[in-house]
Formats: C-alpha cells, sequence, structure tokens
C-alpha cells in the first residue's frame, strides 16, 4: 500500500495497455479464420470451431472472473495483474510453437485465464485510480488508442497469415512487454478497511448488492453477444462476398475498424447524457450496421454498413464499465467488475453459437446478420418507448 501516491500519467497508461490486451485476444486472428478452415480441414465442425478459437478466451474469462474479482478485493491488484498478464502472453504465443490444433486451444485457454484477470483488475484499477471524469477520459482514450492499434494488429496479422496461418499469433509477445512496464507503474492503490463501509448511523456491512449485479450481469451478457456477432464473423461474411486473401480480409477488416476510436469520441461527446440515451443510440449503429452488412449490396455498401457497426463497437465497452463502475459500491468494485467480466466474455463465448442457430434457421451467415440487426434497432426502439412511458414515475430498469 502507498496512501500517499496519487495515480497520473504512467497509471493512466498501464490502464490503457491492459485494456488493449482483451481486445487483442479476438482482434488480431480476425483475418485469419478462412485461413484456421484450410488449415485443419479434418477437424469435424471447423466452420463452428474456427470463429470458436477466437471467443474460447470467453469461456475462461467467464468462469474465472468472478473468481478473480474475490482474489482482488481480498489480496490486491498489483501482484495478480502481472503474474497474470504474463499468463496471458506465454499462453498467446503457444500456437506459434506447437501448431496442432489440441495445442491452438490450449493456447487460447491459458491466454483466457490471463485475461480474465487482466481485465477485471484493469476495470478495477480504472476506479481505484481516478475519479468519475477522469474514468470518462482514460475510458475514451482507451477506446481510441486500442482501436486504432488494432486496425494496425488486423492489417500486419491478414498479413503474416499469408505466409503461415500461425506466424500473427507472435503478436501476443507484446503483453510480455506490458508486464514489464506495469511492474515499474502500477501501485497498490489505498482502500477503505471494513470499518468505514458501514452505513452511516448503522452497525450492519453492506451487504453485495445481487439484485443490482444481475442486472448488470444480464444486460451485459445479452450486448455482449450481439457485439461479438460481427468481431467473430465479418471475415467469414466477406469470405461469402468474394473477398478470401488473409492480405485483403486484413485490409478491409482494418479500413472499417477506423469507425471504432471514432465511436470513442462520440461516446465522449455523449458520456454527460443519461445512460438510457446512450445504450439507445449504441444499438441504432449496432442494427443498422450489421442489417446493412447482411443485405449484401454491394462491397462499397457493405464497408459503409461496417463502419457504422465499428462506431457502434467504440462506444460499447466505454458505456458498459462506465455504467457498471457508477452503480457498483465501492467496497465490491473488484468482485462486482469480476461478474461484469464474466457476462461480458460468457456473451462472447455464447455469440458463435447463436450465429450457427440463427444461421441454421434463416438459411445463411448473412441472413443472421440482418436478424441480429433488426433485434437490435428492436431494442433501441423499445428502450425509448419505455423510458417515455415510466419518464413520470419508477426509474427505468430496461437497460441503462
Amino acid at each position: 500500500m502507498n496512501p500517499t501516491r496519487r495515480a497520473g500519467l504512467a497509471q493512466g497508461l498501464v490502464v490503457i495497455m491492459i485494456g488493449i490486451l482483451p481486445m487483442m485476444a479476438i482482434v488480431t486472428l480476425m483475418p485469419i479464420v478462412p485461413a484456421l478452415v484450410q488449415a485443419f480441414p479434418q477437424v469435424g465442425g471447423i466452420q463452428t470451431l474456427a470463429p470458436l478459437v477466437l471467443s474460447a478466451p470467453g469461456l475462461c474469462v467467464a468462469l474465472f472472473s468472478p473468481y478473480a474479482g474475490k482474489l482482488t478485493d481480498r489480496i490486491g491488484r498489483r501482484r495478480l495483474l502481472l503474474i497474470f498478464t504474463t499468463l496471458y502472453g506465454l499462453g498467446g504465443v503457444l500456437p506459434f510453437f506447437i501448431s496442432t490444433f489440441e495445442a491452438l486451444m490450449a493456447g487460447r485457454l491459458l491466454l483466457g485465464v490471463g485475461e480474465a484477470f487482466i481485465l477485471t483488475i484493469g476495470n478495477t484499477l480504472l476506479g481505484d485510480y481516478f475519479d468519475k471524469e477522469q474514468r470518462a477520459r482514460w475510458l475514451m482514450w482507451q477506446s481510441f488508442v486500442g482501436p486504432a492499434l488494432g486496425a494496425v494488429l488486423v492489417g500486419a496479422s491478414g498479413r503474416l497469415s499469408m505466409i503461415a496461418w500461425n506466424l500473427p499469433f507472435l503478436i501476443y509477445a507484446v503483453a510480455l512487454g506490458i508486464a514489464a512496464f506495469a511492474a515499474f507503474a502500477v501501485y497498490e492503490p489505498e482502500r477503505r478497511s471494513q470499518p468505514q463501509d458501514h452505513e452511516p448511523g448503522t452497525a450492519t456491512v453492506m451487504a453485495f448488492p445481487s439484485g443490482l449485479m444481475v442486472r448488470l450481469a444480464l444486460t451485459t451478457f445479452g450486448l455482449s453477444s450481439v457485439y461479438f456477432v460481427y468481431t467473430l464473423q465479418f471475415s467469414l461474411a466477406l469470405d461469402q462476398m468474394g473477398i478470401r486473401t488473409g492480405s485483403e480480409l486484413g485490409f478491409y477488416t482494418a479500413l472499417a475498424s477506423i469507425g471504432v476510436p471514432v465511436g470513442s469520441l462520440l461516446f465522449r461527446k455523449i458520456a454527460g447524457q443519461s445512460h438510457t440515451l446512450q445504450f439507445s443510440v449504441l444499438f441504432v449503429l449496432l442494427g443498422i450496421g450489421l442489417t446493412g452488412i447482411g443485405l449484401a449490396l454491394g462491397l462499397e455498401a457493405t464497408m459503409a454498413f461496417a463502419f457504422v457497426q465499428q462506431l457502434a463497437a467504440g462506444m460499447t465497452i466505454p458505456i458498459l464499465i462506465g455504467w457498471s463502475l457508477r452503480e457498483l459500491p465501492e467496497r465490491f468494485r473488484g468482485r462486482g467488475m469480476g461478474w461484469w467480466c464474466s457476462a461480458f466474455f460468457l456473451g462472447q463465448f455464447v455469440s458463435p453459437f447463436l450465429v450457427t442457430g440463427v444461421r441454421q434457421l434463416t438459411g445463411g451467415l448473412l441472413q443472421a446478420f440482418v436478424v441480429f440487426g433488426v433485434v437490435c434497432i428492436a431494442i433501441a426502439l423499445a428502450n425509448v418507448v419505455l423510458s417515455r412511458g415510466q419518464s413520470g414515475g419508477g426509474r427505468h430498469r430496461f437497460v441503462g
């Protein structure tokens, strides 16, 4: 503990960098999904398993994040961050050195365990180190820098995959450098002692807000499962449109991802508005983007709609984290963000199965994009209608 130290630029940079790692877990491999299908034709159900390679870490995050949050509150942030950032890096590069499908999945699961702790601790440190206004600013920068770097990574990954399908996995070695920087910059934040967590005038220790946590988790899970439709399936959608080489997939994915940092700037503009408005804008953009991609009106139109979808992607995590940190009591911040991470990445893991189910019902992947897009637009409209209907009465509880 260092009760006199105040967070500054170095700590903000750590929050940004460790916040980038969960994004890297998926984005780095987006262009190589078709290459995975070609590299492992002998694996049964590879059309479903290839996107699942991207989302497999999400299962670990879903399973381990509540435990990570509990440990984070109990024994502290710094030591766990250094250990699991290193584990993330080691798991990430493993498939380059052992190029079997079993090693590929094992490496992704190790990376996922590291990711569970990284994301939980990173979001907790954001709340520990910075007040509400500073959080919004660092979230904006994280949402701006991460996707900008992600666009570079996607392009590089696409080109590397043309040399060898497993070469992009070396990119994950950057986590080892981030762990080294965090060892110098991260300090254990001051936290309130147990007696201060009592409500004024009472002798009862505050109970974990289960009802609130269920609402946060269900909203996060639902939004996450739709958010990852594009991330996990866009390269396959482009493949169906005739864009098949790794370099082309990387280029068009990176081009569309320019919308993510723009979306983060849009979030900064509406950060002071109600969360109902924020969620409504988010779902409208998601819906328009996904529907337009599924209609396949030509490459130029598809890229325009993909840009709109990526605007929403740039807003999604800042809106969800900002909302959750505002609602959670300080004492349960680590545990609460652990459950948040669990819900978010359970949505990531489930997303490929949802797409497979909808694809089977509708007859194709592009039709599934349209279905998810229409659902998002319906949610946005319902959110607005319900909020207006309750504007004079009880608190609106749909989303936000």
